[in-house]
């Protein structure tokens, strides 16, 4: 038998001082080896079919580098890292993996204002806060989170509730849902939520599956898995829903002293919800419902408005150990009892967009649109969405989404006298100062460098603002490594809080509807070894549920009582006088 031309180059690079371990060709299933030619010959049926099942020893990434773990991100004191090229790489790849669509958050938007009803300026130093009474124009984005966008828009999943202000320190993106909590919290994760939810990738079909499979797997998903088969699933339209930032953020004050806040918006109408049979009625009638109901209500002059609160939490006291909860864990809710609700203001929507195209589907969103005064926390989802949204978003419309559309700063003053008549998308238009450092690009339109020099610092023009510098926090530790620092994984802890839900909130018929809804789609799901099958006995069921909260975790990567996540006053001041002098 002739050698193969590979195996031979093996050889001879073995004998060579080159690598003379055998080439692995037979665990490369993802033709790897195979030109353009030879995968279409196969596609075709002209040759035989390539590997469909991947006999890989073990997962890699791009480059072939084993994967260390599909649940932990690399960290420092469990804030996630630029250099861990594993989670960029998922991340960054799942963001192009589709052409121009988005990838989450086919939706619908309209234009309005928000009312600032309490001066805030004791706890934070946005200017849009800081005087009752001031108004700031916003648009504002729902959505179903991964439906497309041709799909009923009355299926069951959650919704997305994105606010963009124009304030006058910028644009400011507030992103969340309606669940206060989400699926995951390490982002290395993120990109799997999302595709359990989507349709199989070999027949394009929903999947029951795969949504099942990751929940059952991932232990802290579970108080938003509850929001999910609930009636929460199935809202009456976009303007009878509460919506909630989800994450927890700083508000800073002028002397530098910080809160940890959370948003909720509750809708002025109260919240309203279809069950699952009505959920499927109308949106058999009419598969816009959603959407119809958002625009006619505007179209007719209605009230579309929503109530704005936050809880406040002090540094010092977001420590879980104190708490009995993680303040910075996503999959969490802050108990109202112990930190309750604090009207600042209202949300109005009046006005619809005038072209689909310009204001709704180039609007672009990122939890990194932070204004001085609102700033991050030691999240690690918040983090890392602070990057992603962003990259999806260059992605998907390019670099110069700002200029959607272009806005001479001129009409500024044009704009602030139809403060309620008059909107634009992207554009920060209601910004005291617009002078970027992000220079060129495909369709750039604007006066690009202005005759700036195109680098910083330099001899000609340095503005700098160092008064907005973001306020220091001290996090718990310094160890870089891929060990949680959430404080509730692997241990039954992470039940208390969708437990509560469960018996608490939810009334008799809530969880009579809860356990229908979940029966409908779990008789869809064809592996027994994804959910219990007939006749599998409760003895079972509770052996099985004293290790659940491990299910999905690598033991040597759980935390100890040293790794938490947490975000303390430095013991000295970072920033001071002769610093800003």
């Amino acid at each position: 038998m002739a050698t193969h031309p590979l195996q031979a180059l093996g050889e001879a690079i073995g004998g060579v001082g080159g690598d003379p371990r055998a080439l692995q060709l037979s665990s490369l299933f993802q033709g790897a080896n195979d030109g353009p030619a030879r995968t279409a010959a196969k596609l075709t049926g002209v040759q035989g079919p390539g590997k469909r099942a991947d006999d890989g020893p073990y997962f890699t990434n791009n480059e072939g580098i084993p994967f260390p773990d599909g649940a932990h991100s690399k960290t420092a004191g469990g804030v996630p890292m630029i250099s861990d090229t594993f989670l960029l790489q998922k991340q960054q790849h799942f963001n192009r993996s589709k052409n121009l669509e988005r990838m989450v958050h086919p939706c619908i938007g309209a234009f309005g204002y928000f009312e600032t009803t309490k001066d805030m300026s004791h706890l934070t130093k946005a200017d849009f806060l800081k005087s009752s009474g001031l108004k700031t124009p916003v648009f504002m984005r729902f959505s179903t989170v991964t439906l497309g966008c041709e799909f009923p828009d009355l299926a069951r999943n959650p919704r997305g509730f994105a606010i963009k202000f124009y304030t006058g320190e910028g644009n400011y993106d507030i992103v969340g849902l309606n669940f206060p909590v989400f699926f995951c919290r390490d982002p290395i994760q993120g990109p799997d939520v999302i595709r359990s939810q989507y349709r199989n990738p070999q027949n394009f079909l929903l999947d029951h599956n795969s949504l099942f499979d990751l929940l059952v797997n991932t232990p802290e998903g579970n108080h938003a898995a509850l929001m999910y088969f609930s009636d929460h699933g199935t809202p009456v339209g976009w303007r009878n829903q509460h919506g909630y930032g989800c994450h927890t953020f700083k508000w800073v004050n002028k002397d530098g002293t910080f809160v940890y806040i959370k948003y909720h918006f509750l809708a002025d109408k109260g919240q309203k919800q279809f069950t699952a049979d009505e959920a499927l009625q109308f949106g058999g009638q009419d598969p816009d419902f959603s959407k119809h109901d958002l625009w006619q209500a505007i179209e007719k002059g209605e009230q579309v408005s929503w109530t704005a609160h936050v809880q406040i939490m002090k540094p010092e006291e977001a420590d879980p150990r104190k708490l009995g909860f993680d303040p910075f864990d996503v999959t969490k809710v802050w108990p109202k009892k112990q930190f309750p609700l604090h009207e600042f203001s209202k949300l109005h929507l009046n006005k619809n967009p005038e072209n689909y195209h310009r204001d709704v589907e180039q609007a672009a969103f990122s939890p990194g649109s932070m204004v001085p005064g609102i700033e991050h926390s030691p999240d690690p989802l918040l983090q890392f969405r602070m990057f992603f949204y962003r990259d999806a978003q260059y992605h998907r419309i390019g670099i110069n989404l700002h200029q959607v559309p272009g806005i001479s700063p001129s009409y500024n003053r044009i704009l602030l006298r139809k403060l309620l008549t008059t909107r634009t998308v992207n554009c920060p238009f209601m910004a005291s100062s617009y002078s970027s450092l992000d220079f060129d690009g495909p369709l750039r339109v604007d006066a690009n460098h202005a005759m700036n020099p195109q680098y910083a610092p330099n001899s000609f023009a340095n503005k700098f603002r160092p008064d907005t510098a973001e306020c220091p926090y001290a996090l718990g530790d310094s160890t870089v490594s891929r060990k949680s620092h959430f404080y509730h994984e692997g241990k039954a802890s992470e039940y208390e809080q969708p437990r509560e839900f469960y018996r608490r909130v939810m009334d008799a018929k809530s969880r009579a509807r809860l356990h229908s809804n979940t029966a409908r789609l779990v008789r869809l799901v064809e592996y027994q070894e994804i959910v219990v099958q007939p006749g599998f006995g409760f003895e079972e069921v509770e052996r099985r549920v004293r290790g659940a909260a491990g299910v999905g975790k690598e033991k040597k990567f759980l935390p100890t009582d040293r790794e938490v996540l947490m975000g303390t006053c430095p013991k000295q001041p970072i920033y001071t006088e002769v610093d800003r002098v």
